[in-house]
């Protein structure tokens, strides 16, 4: 009997591989299932050879692998193959906006738009699958006929504006400290504020920090400007407290007006570069960043090493000002240089800059500066550039070209003239000659980041150190106008196991003093089966005192200090799980040292909540410090606090950051959020947690924000994988793309199911499991809910309350219906609800 079976599904088999009429259609017999399964079967609606019919379609299409666009494409049946095929009206445009070089396809001269044609045929090699359990249309397309400069292209048809929105990102820390000699505290608050509020294509923004020290409070508002792209100039507009571009002058802080290339709306965008700030704390202390003269960063970090690697304004140009107040109230001082990369641009790619408003100043000193300037990609690697300056009293203007040589590297070179006039008639003029050079070197895994060389003649100033000098500044008589400056960060990774080592260094020499400020930073890192240790040397000296004004005397002194450290990280893995221990010992040329131990580590599922305790001996004083503290990343914030304590004080840190938004269906709350988001909505499906985000998570209502988004660049928000195990909700799609525009706020809407699992045992009236294939169908409030019968009647829906309705339908165009009651009670918590039905 069982060879019967088997000679049987075989002999239909071959006639069906012989028949062409059944080859075409790729029809089944439905008889093969009753074999072992006396059961009724209806599977007329999948008996063809595609799971879909004909028609139009938005499906995702993939080039050679890669996504390109989401579009509506018309699908018509294959005439020489089972299948379906792509049919574009307009099919020359469609090509080209795909990256096909449609000038080089004689084929496609003689096209008619009007007519819906298949591509396939028309690009030789080509070839167009459409996956419809995807809903995905696959290209490939030989490398002759596509059209590099497109590679990466995205319609700016398809940049997404976003939504109306109010945004606030808040970062408080504060700090009350308990002397135990004198018995008084010493309370410090700190509150930054990064405000916007998006309407249309629209942004306004505003940065604010809020300092309050034993009582006195300092408040500044350090800029505020309105913002939109222009995607016709490839640019944007900014209007308020804005910035000169960095290139080819030192940044400048204008209160006016600025148009400028935005160089992310490019195909391929170009690399920017944003330095890191390293140093090392000698206690619990508190790290200060200023630039042009504002406080733009400010945290407490723990004793030792640390590095800053989140600066939210750096792209403005400037160097940072970098102040380690230390627990016992010493500073630290060291400037970090900014500056930019060898100056390229790609061939026959333009970029420009203008600005033109009120220098802002912490002074009276308050001139109309004027400044312009461009950059144009020439070929054979080579870039030419320039650019002016002006004021009522000032005038400057500079030309340089740049070179990519390929293998050696890529260098600029500039030279800039000003003209500068002072009080009394007092004109001085001279020039300023500059070198950069970058490179990275694939063969031994060395990268030269920045090394530039700036020589300028006594009689030159920039535009801030003559603004310095009319406001007879002391920081500009402290040094007067710059001489020379040499700058350059290296760094080398030497292979597996090891390690890798960095060096950074600035040396500056300056026209009125004889003294040299010079930083150098050396550090090598390596790891060994997660045990991993550093080593790092600092050195750094400045000027401490220097005359007043052009008139007084002057007196010096030099401070330098050369600090070693060496930290060492151990997990505790087989005791502690995500957990480590450390030990540093740090010592500077002035002491004997100190030693810190500690633990630290990561608690929860998501490792959103973070702890850590050491203690620390300084050999000098024969003191003993202790500290703990804990982070929390949620879904509504990040809370931080710590406890620091020795034999002369107490001091208890604490901290809270997050933003808040504001759109059309209420009010949001999540973490920090950047300047470009997405508004996460899965209606009624609250701790749903986003993938790659620690501790993001929707709310009780289903909202959370996705912070960080690549402006003009495709971006996923994807929801965890786990969230079947997590949550009754089905998602019908757990990915969305996004393309925003800068600061945009754009939504990104999931369809939920919110509702319990249900395997339901489908019976008909006389007690036999309803037909092998019926299709079930419930209209839910958040949508319909699709299902098929198995062989016994097992029937799997989601997204189901407690109590509720589904019609199954069956047999030639779904003669046989009928509908479903059912009701179930509600189960504790997640779990899969198995009952059984009577089809009505």
């Amino acid at each position: 009997m069982e060879c019967s079976r088997i000679f049987i599904a075989l002999a239909s088999g071959v006639i069906l591989g012989l028949s062409g009429e059944t080859a075409a259609r790729d029809m089944f017999n439905p008889a093969l299932l009753e074999i072992d399964h006396p059961v009724d079967v209806d599977i007329h609606q999948f008996n063809h050879a595609n799971n879909l019919p004909a028609g139009n379609y938005k499906v995702a299409v993939h080039v050679n692998g890669e996504y390109v666009d989401n579009r509506d494409v018309t699908f018509v049946e294959n005439s020489l193959a089972s299948g379906l095929q792509p049919c574009f009206s307009g099919v020359k445009s469609v090509l080209a906006e795909l990256g096909v070089k449609v000038a080089a396809i004689k084929a496609l001269n003689d096209t008619d738009e009007k007519a819906c044609l298949d591509p396939a045929p028309l690009v030789p090699g080509s070839t167009w699958t459409f996956d419809t359990d995807k809903l995905q249309l696959n290209v490939t397309l030989p490398q002759i006929y596509i059209d590099a400069a497109a590679r990466g292209y995205i319609n700016p048809d398809r940049w997404d504006e976003g939504i109306n929105a109010l945004m606030v990102n808040y970062d408080f820390s504060g700090s009350s400290t308990v002397h135990s000699d004198e018995g008084d505290n010493d309370d410090f608050y700190y509150l930054n504020l990064r405000n916007g509020i998006n309407l249309g294509a629209w942004r306004l923004r505003n940065y604010s920090t809020l300092n309050v020290t034993d009582g006195q409070s300092s408040y500044h508002s350090i800029n505020t400007y309105l913002q939109r792209n222009v995607a016709a100039l490839r640019s944007q507009i900014m209007l308020g407290d804005t910035w000169t571009a960095s290139d080819v002058f030192d940044s400048t802080q204008l209160r006016g007006a600025r148009l400028y290339t935005d160089d992310d709306m490019l195909p391929s965008s170009l690399t920017g570069f944003a330095p890191v700030v390293r140093g090392v704390a000698k206690s619990n202390a508190t790290v200060i960043v200023r630039q042009n003269g504002y406080i733009i960063y400010q945290s407490a970090v723990p004793q030792g090493a640390f590095a800053l690697k989140d600066l939210n304004t750096t792209n403005s140009g400037g160097d940072l000002d970098v102040t380690i107040k230390e627990e016992d109230g010493s500073e630290q001082h060291f400037t970090q240089p900014y500056a930019s990369l060898a100056i390229l641009k790609r061939e026959d790619q333009t970029s420009v800059d203008l600005s033109v408003g009120e220098l802002r100043d912490q002074n009276d000193f308050r001139p109309t500066v004027f400044q312009a300037q461009v950059l144009h990609g020439f070929p054979a690697g080579v870039t030419l550039y320039g650019g002016i300056q002006g004021a009522s009293d000032y005038a400057s203007a500079a030309l340089g070209v740049g070179k990519d040589m390929g293998a050696p590297g890529a260098i600029s070179l500039d030279m800039t003239y000003a003209r500068a006039r002072f009080d009394g008639d007092d004109d001085e003029s001279g020039q300023s000659y500059r070198f950069l050079y970058s490179k990275r070197f694939d063969e031994t895994n060395t990268t030269l980041r920045l090394v530039g060389y700036r020589y300028s003649t006594q009689g030159y100033y920039t535009l801030n150190e003559w603004a310095s000098r009319q406001n007879n500044d002391s920081d500009f008589w402290t040094t007067g106008n710059r001489r020379s400056r040499l700058e350059g960060t290296w760094t080398q990774n030497f292979g597996d196991d090891m390690g890798n080592i960095y060096l950074t260094l600035s040396r500056q020499q300056y026209w009125k003093t004889d003294e040299v400020e010079r930083l150098v930073q050396l550090g090598y890192s390596n790891s060994w089966r997660n045990i991993s240790w550093n080593l790092s040397w600092n050195y750094t000296d400045s000027i401490t005192s220097a005359q007043n004004n052009a008139d007084a005397d002057t007196s010096r002194s030099e401070q330098s200090e050369q600090i070693f450290m060496l930290t060492l990280s151990v997990p505790l893995s087989g005791w502690l799980h995500d957990s480590y221990a450390s030990y540093g010992f740090t010592q500077n040329n002035h002491g004997k040292g100190m030693h810190q131990v500690g633990l630290s580590g990561t608690a929860l599922d998501a490792h959103n909540l973070s702890w850590n305790v050491q203690q620390s001996y300084d050999a000098d004083n024969d003191e003993y410090n202790n500290s703990a503290g804990m982070g929390y990343d949620g879904a509504y914030g990040s809370l931080n606090a710590s406890y620091d304590y020795n034999q002369d004080y107490q001091r208890l840190n604490y901290g809270v950051r997050g933003g808040i938004l504001a759109h059309s269906d209420g009010i949001t709350f999540s973490q920090e959020m950047g300047e470009t988001v997405a508004l996460v909505k899965a209606p009624g499906a609250s701790g749903l947690a986003l993938e790659n985000g620690t501790g993001k998570a929707t709310d009780w209502r289903g909202y959370t924000v996705q912070t960080q988004l690549n402006a003009y660049d495709e971006n996923k928000v994807e929801i965890d994988s786990d969230y079947f195990a997590k949550a009754n909700v089905e998602i019908d799609n757990s990915i969305l793309s996004v393309i925003p525009t800068r600061g945009a706020v754009v939504r990104a809407e999931f369809v939920t199911h919110v509702g319990y699992r249900v395997l339901f045992n489908v019976r008909q009236k006389n007690g036999k499991p309803v037909p092998f294939g019926a299709m079930a169908t419930a209209d839910l409030a958040t949508g319909t809910v699709t299902g098929i019968a198995g062989e016994n009647g097992e029937l799997y829906l989601s997204g189901m309350p407690e109590a509720g309705t589904f019609v199954l339908k069956w047999g030639a165009d779904n003669a046989s219906t009928c509908p479903v009651n059912y009701h179930f009670t509600r189960p504790d918590g997640i779990q899969l609800v198995q009952i059984t039905a009577v089809c009505q």
